[in-house]
């Protein structure tokens, strides 16, 4: 994809964005709660820091892959490309999916929670200040593309099960190490965008599940009331 095409394309997501944020779907007490999750829930803690050790690990490995890719790239330009689009675009490919009796509370678990993945993301992007492996900018660390995808990947999974959730975790790899080959991101960069994306989409899952449960029992409730009321 061509620079001038990139930066047209981001801006058209931004614009998107900011109009999805205006939506019913985004919430501001869903958001909190979903925030509450992802650092008080024992398993997202320990995804976070989890992602955080190994990418400290990582780090030290940074130099030495980079000057590998620089040698001998670690994948075809075909494939990069492929998860170079998928870290940018999974989020409107997931939510033209929805489309069963959850839609709604389907949609609500992707809106928020990719919201909070980009302003997480681009917060410790602005906080860290890393440089990345080509200096074109100071904002490596964590790889957005990487968290979008591993985000995604753990929308998929909650939803649909391991027939979706396996090959778009797959995917969410390839766009990581995409960023690598790119020359965008260091291996520690994609480490920890993958741990924050998947604390994000299994903090938020919390929310989704409960919204699923309120509106089983409404449903059984009502179906209740209407079996009883044709039998009396």
């Amino acid at each position: 994809m061509k620079k001038t095409n990139k930066i047209k394309f981001k801006y058209l997501i931004i614009i998107f964005l900011v109009s999805v944020i205006k939506t019913q779907n985004v919430s501001s007490d869903y958001i909190i709660k979903g925030v509450e999750n992802i650092f008080n829930k024992g398993d997202t803690r320990n995804i976070l820091l989890s992602g955080l050790i190994l990418s400290g690990i990582a780090n030290k490995y940074d130099y030495l892959l980079y000057d590998k890719n620089q040698s001998k790239k670690i994948m075809s330009n075909n494939i990069a490309k492929v998860g170079d689009y998928w870290g940018i675009t999974n989020q409107f490919i997931i939510w033209s999916t929805f489309s069963d009796n959850y839609k709604y509370e389907q949609l609500d678990y992707a809106m928020n929670s990719f919201v909070v993945n980009g302003i997480l993301t681009y917060g410790i992007k602005f906080a860290t200040m890393r440089n990345r492996p080509d200096l074109s900018n100071k904002r490596s660390f964590p790889s957005g593309h990487t968290s979008n995808s591993f985000l995604g990947a753990t929308i998929i999974q909650n939803i649909y099960g391991d027939e979706a959730g396996i090959p778009a975790y797959i995917l969410a790899s390839i766009t990581g190490m995409s960023r690598i080959n790119d020359n965008k991101h260091y291996l520690s960069d994609v480490i920890f965008g993958a741990a924050l994306g998947v604390a994000i989409g299994t903090g938020f899952n919390y929310l989704y599940k409960e919204e699923i449960h309120v509106k089983n029992k409404t449903f059984q409730k009502k179906s209740f009331k209407i079996n009883f009321s044709w039998s009396f």
